[in-house]
């Protein structure tokens, strides 16, 4: 059973991570419905996330891939001239240099920088969104092209099985 996401709870967590300055706020952001979610506000704005453990069994191994991927994705950008902040997710490391915190409970939390005047979507609403979505998703096939996948943990059996996917659905 989950525990309880109390305002104790959330400020505990909070500063569990290098964030730059006092926490101002810290309130329930977006629609997930897998890890739950906030935006701190600090001198600078973050996204606090609690980890679904009934989902994602190894946490451990699903940071390190995330560590992996952002950071390849990170200097991928930087040596094309972009903008890593605003075009990557950044991790934002605990006070003792970890990817994630373990709260007292077993709760696991991580936390990114918040990407100002960023837009996401559950459904599209455009012809446009979808166009854009597609140009987006292409463009991270691209950067990841030569990242060495043999690196990742699987964390979720097939998971990224497009065909096993498929037929699961059609099974519905």
């Amino acid at each position: 059973m989950r525990t309880e996401i109390t305002k104790d709870v959330l400020r505990r967590a909070a500063a569990a991570f290098q964030t730059k300055g006092k926490l101002r706020s810290c309130v329930p952001y977006g629609s997930g419905h897998i890890n739950d979610t906030f935006r701190l506000d600090c001198e600078i704005p973050y996204i606090l996330q609690r980890m679904n453990r009934d989902i994602f069994r190894d946490i451990p191994a699903l940071m390190r891939n995330i560590s992996l991927v952002t950071s390849f994705l990170r200097e991928k950008i930087l040596s094309r001239g972009g903008d890593p902040e605003r075009e990557c997710l950044n991790l934002i490391p605990t006070r003792d240099g970890k990817s994630f915190y373990r709260d007292p409970d077993g709760e696991c939390w991580r936390a990114y920088l918040f990407i100002e005047r960023a837009s996401s979507y559950n459904l599209v609403r455009r012809p446009e969104d979808f166009r854009e979505s597609g140009r987006a998703f292409g463009n991270f096939q691209l950067l990841l092209s030569d990242f060495d996948a043999s690196l990742l943990t699987e964390t979720i059996a097939d998971f990224h099985d497009t065909k096993n996917a498929s037929s699961a659905f059609g099974k519905r």
